[in-house]
Order: C-alpha cells, then sequence, then structure tokens
C-alpha cells in the first residue's frame, strides 16, 4: 500500500525521507497521512472482441485548423494529453490560446499550480477570445485537484502543471492514474502540460508518458515568438506531425506552410520536397559559402552531421575543397528538417555559392544523396513529388539514378568531360 506524508510546516504532501520534508526542508513536522480507501470495483469477465459495440469517436474541435490536425482532427473525448516544453517556451498561452473556443461553449476547469487565479485572468485577457465556460483554481493540492474535477461537470480540464502538483515520483503515478481514471469514465478531455529536462525529456518518470493517450512537445525554433509543435505520441491520430505557430501579443496563430515553388533564383538558394511529419512540403534552403575561414560551420534547421557529410562528397566527387571555408546554411522558414531528401537541395545551394552562380529558374529538388555521390532513389519519392502542386518538368527526382555532378552539370553549375543522360 503507499504511503503519504504530509508536512505541518508547509502543508503539502511528500514523500518522507528520514523525517525531513522534501519540500520546505524541515525536521519533525512530517506526519503520515492514509491514503482514502477506495471502493471495490465489480469484476467485470472478458469479452469477446467481436462482441464489443464499436462507435466513431467523439471528439472537442478547437476550431483551429492546423492544430486539430495535429491531434487527428480534434481532442478525443475521454483521452489525457500531455503538452511538454522547457519553462517559458510559451505551453500555458498556448492552451488557453488554442482552447478558447472550446472554453467559450464547453464548461471547462483550468487548475494552475503554478500562477494565481488573477494572473490567469489577465493571461486569457491578453489572448483574444471567449472564455465564458472557465473555471479557475489556483492549488498546489492534488487531491483538492482531484476533488475540484469530481465535483464540478467540467469536459474539459486542464492541468497546469504535473509536476508542480504531484511532487515526487510515487504521488505523481498515483495522481496520473486517477486522472486517466476518471477521463476515461466520465469522457473527459484532459490537457496535463508538463516540463522537461535540459535534455528535452519529461520530467518524471517515463510511466507518465506510456498512461497519456497523446503526447505534444512545444520547442523554440530559433525564430523570435516562433514554436514548434510535434506530435511524440497518439492513440488516435498522426503520431509525427509537426506545426509551427507565433506567440504574438494578441494571441496564437498557426502558420501556414506555403506548398508553392515560388521565389526568384539568387545564388545560394535551392529548393527542396520533403516530408515533415506526414506532410509533403517545400522549403527553402539557402546556403553561404565565404572565405577562408578554418572550416568554420553554422547550421540552422539541419543537422551539422549531415551538413558536413555533403561537404565531403562534394569534396570527393565535385572536385570542390570546402573544408577550410566558412560555410553557413538555413532553413529561413524557421523550420527543421530531417528528411535525408533534403540532400540534393542543399548540395545545390552550397555548389551555387561557392561558383557564384544562380539557378536558371526555381526547381524542386528530392533526393537522397550516397557516399559515392549517387541520388538514392526509393519507392516514397513519387508519393512525395505527387502530393506536391509542382509540374513534373520542374522537379529533379534519382529516376535513372544520376550521380550529383552530373545533376549539377545540367544545372550549368558544374562542368565535366563526362557526359550521361540525366533523366530531370
Amino acid at each position: 500500500m503507499k504511503q503519504r506524508f504530509r508536512c505541518s510546516g508547509c502543508g503539502e504532501v511528500h514523500l518522507a525521507w528520514m523525517g525531513q520534508c522534501s519540500g520546505c526542508g524541515q525536521w519533525g513536522l512530517i506526519s503520515e497521512e492514509p491514503l482514502a480507501p477506495h471502493a471495490t470495483s465489480n469484476y467485470d469477465p472478458p469479452v469477446l472482441l467481436s462482441k464489443v459495440k464499436r462507435r466513431r469517436e467523439r471528439r472537442l474541435t478547437s476550431g483551429v485548423s492546423g492544430f486539430d490536425d495535429l491531434l487527428g482532427d480534434g481532442f478525443v473525448l475521454g483521452s489525457v494529453v500531455l503538452v511538454s516544453g522547457e519553462p517559458g517556451v510559451g505551453k500555458s498561452s498556448l492552451i488557453l490560446g488554442m482552447s478558447s473556443k472550446i472554453m467559450e461553449s464547453t464548461s471547462s476547469l483550468y487548475i494552475s499550480a503554478e500562477e494565481t487565479s488573477l494572473q490567469l485572468a489577465e493571461r486569457a485577457e491578453r489572448l483574444t477570445g471567449s472564455f465564458d465556460q472557465l473555471l479557475v483554481l489556483s492549488t498546489r493540492d492534488s487531491d483538492q485537484a482531484l476533488a475540484a474535477i469530481e465535483s464540478t461537470q467540467a469536459r474539459f480540464i486542464v492541468i497546469d502543471s504535473l509536476q508542480a502538483l504531484a511532487i515526487g515520483v510515487a504521488l505523481m503515478k498515483e495522481f496520473v492514474d486517477a486522472v486517466v481514471k476518471v477521463a476515461k469514465q466520465r469522457e473527459l478531455v484532459v490537457v496535463v502540460i508538463g516540463q522537461v529536462t535540459k535534455d528535452g525529456d519529461l520530467l518524471g518518470p517515463r510511466y507518465v508518458e506510456h498512461m497519456v493517450d497523446a503526447s505534444l512537445m512545444l520547442e523554440p525554433t530559433g525564430a523570435p515568438g516562433v514554436r514548434r509543435l510535434m506530435v511524440r505520441k497518439n492513440r488516435f491520430g498522426p503520431s509525427d506531425g509537426v506545426r509551427r505557430l507565433s506567440l504574438e501579443s494578441s494571441g496564437i496563430h498557426m502558420i501556414e506552410e506555403s506548398n508553392r515553388l515560388e521565389g526568384t533564383p539568387e545564388v545560394g538558394r535551392a529548393w527542396a520536397g520533403v516530408r515533415v511529419g506526414r506532410l509533403a512540403q517545400i522549403v527553402e534552403v539557402n546556403a553561404l559559402v565565404g572565405a577562408k575561414s578554418k572550416g568554420r560551420l553554422l547550421s540552422r534547421g539541419i543537422e551539422v552531421d549531415r551538413v558536413r557529410y555533403l561537404l565531403s562528397v562534394i569534396d570527393k566527387h565535385c572536385d570542390l575543397d570546402l573544408s577550410d571555408r566558412e560555410v553557413l546554411v538555413a532553413i529561413p522558414s524557421g523550420g527543421v528538417v530531417v528528411d535525408p531528401r533534403i540532400d540534393l537541395a542543399l548540395a545545390i545551394a552550397l555548389v551555387s555559392s561557392r561558383r557564384g552562380q544562380a539557378l536558371r529558374r526555381p526547381l524542386l529538388a528530392c533526393a537522397e544523396i550516397g557516399l559515392l555521390g549517387e541520388l538514392i532513389a526509393d519507392d516514397a519519392i513519387r508519393g512525395l513529388t505527387q502530393a506536391l502542386p509542382v509540374p513534373p518538368g520542374e522537379i529533379i527526382t534519382p529516376q535513372t539514378r544520376p550521380y550529383l555532378r552530373d545533376v549539377l552539370e545540367e544545372l550549368g553549375l558544374y562542368k565535366s568531360e563526362r557526359l550521361q543522360v540525366v533523366g530531370l
């Protein structure tokens, strides 16, 4: 049986360690507090899967298409959603801003262990939207929080934050279990805000992430006011979605991703067709190869190791030594791309900058590059390019498995004595 202890000094419930309160640090003030007895539940016998009654998932939608799409068309009733991120990244503002339509028409409860009711009211006032159906409770007592959930008729509940409300591994597990149980029984939507460590992992036991139905991560992008919201787990929808949003004084706004091949060709500019999560997107890639500076390399939005990899391939197979030059690469939209099919566009941008010559016209490059300088073909490229509104004549793909130097030659960025037919 789990044991809890309450400190008569600070009044908080903690795990005791040798009689010392882990909250205020005082000694001799710990007294055991027994758990409330749980009613014995009736035994539910197993049933045949074929006899289970099926029904369409009922959801609460925020009305913000980009946000609802991440969850698979909104919050599923009877689910617990974890939203995590580093302190100050905007988790509380995100949830208030994105769920204001829900809080306007659906009975809602916001439990805050970090802000007072007045501070919540001031935050809500800065955001656009109405919160007519929102109840607020400021407490750091997990029992009070559960009592409020049980006693109100709220169907949409926000807990901010888990680590401030349930301190300690044992209490956190117990609290999460209780929240999940009541959410399933009463078909509530519960959004739990969580803090992360400096390594980006949830602060607390991994048990929490296993128990919740969906897990979202809010991260900075490096661009002022722009955040990236990623799905790390989702039992009721896509589990790898990514969206960007802007935090503004008037509220939270989803950033519409452009899928048009637009812009004027310039030295060091190229365009890539990639997947970000499950979305097919066109992203612009910029590169600047500067003067000699002992190989200084800066990258924003693309893994540094991938840039180094391509620099070595270009050096070996395209007779361009960039090892001692300053190299800067970036995704100017503020996004982050991990799809290896960005390789060709990045290589084109690097060679364009080094040669001081721009593309003749905008072209979409979509291919991973191997160590031998070859463009690697895969079955998913056709589906990716078909999902983008770009004519086939404006897309470079490895249909005939050409080499990077041959593609550069066709684009006028490289001159070689070799000549091969390349399918562009």
